[in-house]
Formats: C-alpha cells, sequence, structure tokens
C-alpha cells in the first residue's frame, strides 16, 4: 500500500516524460555540439582547393603592392578589393584604406605560414602578413555587411528549426507515453474498485499490447469478485432456512442453559449470514439507488437510543432538521455498524461514543469517535477490506470484518468519502462525509 502511495504521488519532475525528455535535450545539444564542432574544424584546418586558390589570390595581391610595398599601389588595391593595409620599417609607416574597427584578429585560425607569409582567416575576417625587405606588410580583409547578416539570418533559421524539431520530438514522446498515463489513471479508478475502467488505445506496440493485458486483468477480477460475491449471496441466502428451522428446534431443548447456548450461536450465525447477504447485495451488479427523503437527524436519535437502550454510552452532537435525499435503509445500516464498532470496541472504556453531526455548503459530515483501544497502525490500509480482522479482533473473536466494508460500500454509492483514524490505546475514529446535492432545504 505504502508503494502505491508513493507511485501516485510521484512529482512530474520524475515522470519517465521528463526522463526521456531530458535525455532527448542532452542528446541533441551534444550531437549538435559535435557536428558544428567536427564541421568548423574540419573547415578551418583542411587544406582544400579553395583554400589553396585564396593563397595564390594573396600571394598576387602582396606581389602587386611591391617589394618594398608602395603606398599607392596599395591604395589601388584598397579601393579595389576594399581591404585596409599597413607597411611598417625603420624609414617609416602608412596605411592604406579604411580600417574598420570591428575587426577582431583573435578568433583567427592562421592556416598558412610559409616563406614570410602568414595568412589567418575565421568568419570572413582575413588577416595577411608578410615579411618584406625592410619591415611588413599587414592586410586586412573584412567581410560585407550584408554577408554577416545573412550568415546570422541562417543561423537563426537553423536555431528555430532545432527548436521546431526538439519540440516535435517532445510531443512524439508524449504521444508515445500516453498509455502509460491512461494506465495511471486506471489504476487510480481501479483502487477505487471501478474494475469496469477500460483503457482506450490504439496501436501494435509494447505499450498497446500491456494496456490490452491490463484490460483483459481487470475484466478477469471483475468476474471473479462478482463470481464470489454472487455465490456468498447464494450461500447465504440458502442458509437462512436450515437456520430458521435450527432455531425452532432449539426452543424446544429442555435443558435451559444448553437452549441459551444454541440460540446464542444460532443468533449469531444468523447475524454473520444477514451481512454477508447485504455486502454481496451491495456488490452485484449497478442498478441506481432507491432514493427517499431522510431525516437524518431523527434517524440518528433513533439509532443512539437504540444502543443506549442496550447500555452503550454514547454522547450525541446532533443538529436538528438534517435531511437527505438518500436511500434511508442504507443509511441506518451505515449508523449501526459505525456505533455497534464504537461501542464494541471501547467498552473497558469510561469515555463515551462521541457522535457528531454537521451539514455545511460542503456537505453532511459525520464523525463517530471512541476512546477504545485503537487500531493497529499496520492494519489501518486493510481495515476497509471484507472479512479483515486484526489479530487483537481475532484473539477476542469479535466481529465478522463485514461492518467497516459495509460502511465504506454504502458511503460511496451515495457518492461520498470515508477515512479511519485510530491510534492504540487512544482511540478510533472514523469520519464520513456525503455530497451536498444529497441535502434537502
Amino acid at each position: 500500500m505504502k508503494y502505491r502511495q508513493e507511485i501516485t504521488l510521484m512529482p512530474r519532475i520524475n515522470s519517465l516524460f521528463t526522463k526521456m525528455a531530458v535525455l532527448t535535450s542532452f542528446a541533441a545539444l551534444i550531437l549538435n555540439f559535435a557536428f558544428f564542432g567536427a564541421f568548423h574544424y574540419y573547415s578551418i584546418t583542411t587544406d582544400t582547393r579553395t583554400r589553396s586558390n585564396f593563397t595564390d589570390y594573396v600571394k598576387y595581391l602582396v606581389k602587386d603592392v611591391g617589394n618594398p610595398p608602395q603606398k599607392a599601389n596599395a591604395e589601388a588595391i584598397a579601393t579595389r578589393a576594399k581591404l585596409f593595409a599597413k607597411y611598417e620599417s625603420p624609414a617609416g609607416s602608412w596605411t592604406a584604406g579604411i580600417f574598420k574597427d570591428d575587426f577582431n584578429d583573435r578568433k583567427l585560425f592562421k592556416f598558412y605560414d610559409k616563406d614570410g607569409l602568414s595568412i589567418a582567416s575565421a568568419h570572413g575576417y582575413t588577416r595577411i602578413i608578410s615579411a618584406t625587405d625592410n619591415g611588413s606588410l599587414t592586410l586586412l580583409m573584412s567581410p560585407e555587411k550584408g554577408e554577416i547578416s545573412g550568415l546570422r539570418i541562417l543561423l537563426f533559421i537553423l536555431c528555430g528549426m532545432v527548436v521546431v524539431m526538439l519540440f516535435g520530438l517532445l510531443f512524439f514522446i508524449g504521444k508515445m507515453l500516453s498509455p502509460v498515463r491512461k494506465m495511471f489513471a486506471a489504476i487510480e479508478e481501479v483502487k477505487k474498485g471501478n474494475y469496469g475502467h477500460k483503457i482506450l488505445h490504439k496501436g501494435k506496440d509494447e505499450l498497446a499490447q500491456l494496456c490490452c493485458m491490463f484490460n483483459e486483468l481487470t475484466a478477469d477480477i471483475e468476474r471473479a469478485i462478482r463470481s464470489r460475491e454472487q455465490l456468498l449471496a447464494d450461500v447465504s441466502h440458502e442458509l437462512r432456512t436450515p437456520l430458521t428451522s435450527m432455531r425452532v428446534a432449539a426452543d424446544m431443548v429442555e435443558d435451559n442453559e444448553l437452549k441459551q447456548s444454541l440460540i446464542e450461536d444460532i443468533m449469531s450465525m444468523e447475524t454473520l449470514t444477514g451481512k454477508v447477504l447485504e455486502s454481496a447485495r451491495l456488490g452485484i451488479g449497478d442498478k441506481a439507488l432507491e432514493m427517499d427523503s431522510v431525516d437524518f437527524s431523527a434517524l440518528a436519535e433513533r439509532c443512539v437510543r437504540r444502543f443506549a437502550s442496550m447500555g452503550g454510552k454514547i454522547q450525541a452532537n446532533i443538529g436538528d432538521g438534517i435531511k437527505l435525499c438518500a436511500n434511508s435503509l442504507m443509511m441506518e445500516s451505515l449508523l449501526n455498524n459505525l456505533l455497534e464498532n464504537a461501542v464494541k470496541y471501547s467498552v473497558n472504556s469510561h469515555e463515551p461514543v462521541l457522535l457528531q453531526l454537521s451539514a455545511d455548503a460542503d456537505g453532511l459530515t459525520v464523525s463517530v469517535r471512541d476512546k477504545g483501544q485503537g487500531i493497529p497502525a499496520k492494519d489501518l490500509p486493510f481495515i476497509f477490506e471484507p472479512f479483515y480482522r486484526s489479530d487483537s479482533a481475532r484473539t477476542r473473536n469479535t466481529g465478522y470484518g463485514l461492518g467497516l466494508s459495509l460502511c465504506k460500500k454504502i458511503v460511496e454509492m451515495h457518492g461520498g468519502t470515508i477515512t479511519v483514524k485510530s491510534e492504540e490505546s487512544v482511540g478510533t475514529e472514523v469520519v464520513f462525509t456525503l455530497p451536498p446535492l444529497l441535502i434537502k432545504n
């Protein structure tokens, strides 16, 4: 039970979808870095034909400037090739062309360095240094503004395509894992007792097959439970006739002590048979409840008087005029079972059983609290299961383990909820809530 609760309360960050999304995003980033890094490294390190031709072109430019470099030649080439030239020597220095402030030579990659000629280039920027007889000539080439903006636009387009593809991939993963979410929802329905809930999913993959197997499993469970309830109902019904005959025969026994013992055993069997039959009837079929007007305040007072007449100590806090649209027989059975349990398991306590009723906008809330022996923590998750009894209850041989199971079925059939809080040697509190739609104004 604890494990199932952890699954139900599992945060989204630990979901399978989140893990696959993170893994996919991380893999996409690694692949992008690897691809673009390899492409960039190849483009700047490989001696291609284009780079060889460009090197020859640079040599022609340097030759046209002259050796020693002539400023007039440099200005003509700077105008034609749109570059910047700078000459430095002990005899003097000069420049030709327009120097661009955005030129960043620290990111340039040197791909040629021979015979006094050095060429470095990256992203359209090129730096050429040529050693002359008396100094050095530097030529700087920058790309046109349109070239850089076009490259940036292309980069943004590529990034946008990557983002779109990534979101598309995440959407596909979400669709692929939809059976898992459906299965979580189906498990919650099955935990509520809705064994007829089916997972609707098309496909032929492993998850689709798992959904089909889940549907088949729940169908088998539903058939088994219905068969068990039908068997219990049939057996309980058939036992009533021989029990009646046994009661008549017991009345004819002359030994009073033996007669009383037989009658008590037969009455115990009749009580068990009645509860089993009632439990089975509640579990068989999906017929609509027969609802009628119920004066719940008067019903609660009647139940309290009944137990008080049998020696039960009950302190009731019942509001006046609480009326419901509910099944009156089921409501009476619900209160009787809760009060019977509270009185029975607090027989050694000097404190009375406390019954409280309150009706507001959230619905009707009923609390039955005792100061009895309490329920062990290890038994709390199973107390609503039919025929379940704690070890202490078995030791005293009290009850049949059907009371709370009946209460849960009745409350849920009316659209409500029921909870139990208990602590050993302190006491137990059972609270059930019915929806506001059932309250009649």
